[in-house]
């Protein structure tokens, strides 16, 4: 018997004038883990959308488990067992675990009504089967957290009959603790014969996780081989981007200025109504401060209170040493702040706008003439940011909910740019964008410093916030922890301080 569950044979798409898949041939084994690698833009989630249904190919073939298949429709991916677990789990939040687990495969009693204590009890089963503790099939999902939300959106496509199960950055927002124990259930469900398409940007992961690589590089298959003693970071970089990343986060030292920005004795709430207190620090003009703490520790909403988007229960903030009064985001952006979210897509854009629109909304006046845009000078500044960005021109005429995850975080980030602020406030900058855009990001970093831009970045990322920052502050269950100077931590301390261990 093959192990064969997915074959595809000179697969090719295109956009236009673009090319987003080029002959691509591999196949997809049952009871082993695929990472699917290659930079944004690289054509993963092309393949995964006509792998899904959700698009298809312009040529090629596709066999799921020896039959020529047209895939035509996600249902009838989901009928072949194929589906996928996105970034953004699409789930709703007001239903119970067991709604949300049976949504469109209800169990019927013999009247042909919902049997609500039958979905119950087998949902009860399958949580039981995921190790997911703490969790009833009667609660509202939106009260659990991100993880036992990833395990109930598993657990759906289990129940669905998923033979094939496709995870796009499926540990995005989770603490190491949940991350290991996904990584737990994924390899269960390869004991059982399921196939795993693993896709992710930390390398770290994929080496502990993943069986076998698939390597993309502009649409096409540019590598392929199994995991091993011998494969590193290096391995799966060189065939991504065609050479070799000396560093991931490089950085540039930089002599500060004044003072630019600072918050004295700040409290705010989280959105579960604890409170986190006394936030204390300056930020001087070129210096880049960050901040790290593991998921849930109020790192996100201390960005959005330093920006206006979440109320402060007291303390105060400072720009150029006046107090900031009825402090919030349009207050913020007319004073030379900038936020860009770590939500890009329900947060950061308009994702049915051209990407060049996005890019120049903060900006307009500066592309106008007597109140009507120049697209001349509109579609220079989007050039720019383009050769910044190592972006594709043609994505400047595409609307942004076409881009991959990468591409769009450079459209938020160049729309921040464009807007000539003074500090800039980034969440999580480098979540979901590959190994090249991150050392691109870096490069941006140190060019916002060396203009003398004031730099603030929330990361749950350790080696993103040791390799950027001047200085950092670690938020854990005492507290904020900090200034600890560049070089001070390493990645083993560092973790040992999010875990509230003393650094003494």
């Amino acid at each position: 018997m093959s192990d064969v569950f997915i074959q595809f044979t000179n697969l090719s798409k295109r956009f236009g004038g673009i090319q987003a898949l080029d002959q691509v041939s591999f196949s997809i084994k049952k009871g082993k883990i695929l990472g699917l690698m290659g930079e944004n833009g690289a054509g993963k989630s092309t393949l995964m959308r006509i792998l899904c249904g959700i698009q298809t190919c312009s040529e090629g073939e596709i066999f799921v488990e020896g039959k020529n298949v047209s895939l035509a429709s996600p249902q009838e991916a989901q009928d072949l067992g194929i589906g996928m677990i996105p970034q953004e789990l699409l789930l709703v939040h007001c239903m119970t675990v067991a709604e949300n687990m049976f949504l469109g495969y209800e169990i019927r009693d013999s009247l042909g009504f919902v049997d609500a204590k039958a979905m119950e009890k087998k949902t009860g089963e399958v949580l039981a089967e995921l190790g997911c503790e703490g969790v009833d099939p009667s609660d509202i999902l939106g009260t659990i957290s991100k993880a036992n939300q990833q395990m109930v959106a598993i657990g759906r496509r289990i129940i669905q009959g998923g033979k094939l199960f496709i995870m796009d950055e499926p540990t995005s927002a989770l603490t190491v603790h949940e991350t290991e124990k996904l990584f737990s259930v994924v390899r269960n469900l390869c004991k059982k014969g399921k196939a795993i398409v693993f896709i992710s940007h930390r390398l770290e992961e994929v080496l502990e996780l993943c069986d076998y690589f698939a390597i993309l590089r502009d649409g096409k298959l540019v590598d392929m081989f199994d995991n091993g003693p011998e494969i590193t970071k290096q391995s799966l970089i060189k065939p991504m981007i065609g050479s070799i990343l000396d560093e991931e986060y490089p950085h540039e030292k930089t002599e500060f200025g004044d003072v630019l920005f600072s918050c004295t004795d700040l409290s705010y709430k989280k959105d579960n109504e604890e409170l986190v207190h006394d936030i204390s620090f300056d930020l001087h003009a070129g210096e880049v401060v960050g901040f790290s703490g593991l998921v849930g520790m109020g790192k996100s909403e201390l960005a959005q209170a330093l920006y206006g988007l979440r109320p402060l229960i007291k303390g105060s903030v400072k720009f150029h040493g006046k107090e900031l009064k009825g402090h919030n985001p349009i207050e913020s952006s007319r004073r030379g702040l900038a936020f860009v979210t770590e939500d890009r897509r329900s947060e950061g854009l308009i994702l049915g706008l051209k990407s060049l629109f996005n890019m120049t909304l903060k900006c307009l006046p500066k592309v106008s003439v007597a109140s009507v845009i120049d697209s001349k000078k509109e579609k220079s500044i989007g050039m720019g940011y383009v050769k910044q960005m190592n972006m594709k021109i043609q994505y400047l005429d595409l609307p942004a909910n076409s881009l991959s995850g990468g591409n769009q975080q450079k459209v938020v980030v160049a729309r921040q740019l464009a807007s000539d602020s003074e500090v800039i406030i980034f969440d999580e900058p480098t979540k979901g964008i590959d190994v090249l855009a991150k050392a691109e990001m870096a490069k941006i970093i140190n060019t916002l410093s060396k203009q003398k831009k004031g730099i603030l970045i929330f990361s749950s990322e350790p080696r993103e916030v040791l390799g950027l920052c001047d200085s950092l502050y670690v938020l854990n269950l005492n507290g904020l922890q900090g200034p600890y100077m560049r070089g001070e931590l390493d990645y083993q301390s560092l973790m040992g301080i999010q875990f509230g261990e003393s650094n003494e």
